[in-house]
């Protein structure tokens, strides 16, 4: 005589191969199907908004300060107006830029400083481990610096667009074993 099998659902034993074994099976393989694809367009919305912030960030390499070393100039103010902080360096204006145009708000109080960005950040547990494109990126140089990841290569090395790198937005190659650095998600990206 075989022995037969039961499983508890919701409080209830039911026996496998069952009536209604088959037909709560038949419902949670449905629902989990239809999870993985609410997950999937989850996943590819939220790529396609990094993907966006990662477009903007790349045009706007070149712009620089007129005159070099002012903190200043037309293109400079626009990108400072996220922040309000004009005549101030503006690499983390930069960062607010890129976000009120894709995402359409600034973040961390409209900042302009890369530590209040890294330590709001980590308040609002939005820090992660690991480079993204489309995450936005604290160094630990000084009063700080910051930019967007842009791209990340498989050895852990990433491009990031910068501004107020050289007193002009740069797309540039760095290494989080070089420099300590925090990654940043906002969490409409996650």
């Amino acid at each position: 005589m075989t022995r037969k099998k039961w499983v508890k659902h919701d409080g209830v034993w039911i026996q496998i191969g069952s009536p209604i074994w088959r037909l709560w099976h038949a419902w949670d393989v449905a629902r989990s199907k239809a999870a993985a694809k609410r997950n999937a367009r989850k996943a590819a919305k939220l790529a396609a908004k990094r993907g966006h912030i990662v477009k903007e960030a790349l045009s706007l390499v070149g712009i620089r300060e007129v005159p070099m070393g002012s903190n200043s100039g037309a293109a400079v103010k626009l990108i400072q107006s996220a922040t309000g902080a004009y005549g101030a360096p503006w690499c983390v204006s930069t960062v607010q830029r890129i976000w009120k145009v894709v995402l359409g708000s600034t973040w961390a109080d409209k900042t302009a400083g890369a530590y209040y960005l890294e330590d709001y950040a980590k308040q609002h547990k939005a820090t992660i481990a690991h480079p993204v494109a489309g995450c936005a990126v604290v160094y630990h140089i000084g009063d700080g610096h910051a930019g967007t990841v842009v791209a990340v290569n498989r050895n852990g090395t990433f491009w990031a667009v910068e501004g107020n790198w050289g007193n002009e937005v740069v797309h540039i190659l760095r290494n989080p074993r070089l420099t300590p650095c925090t990654f940043i998600l906002r969490p409409e990206l996650r």
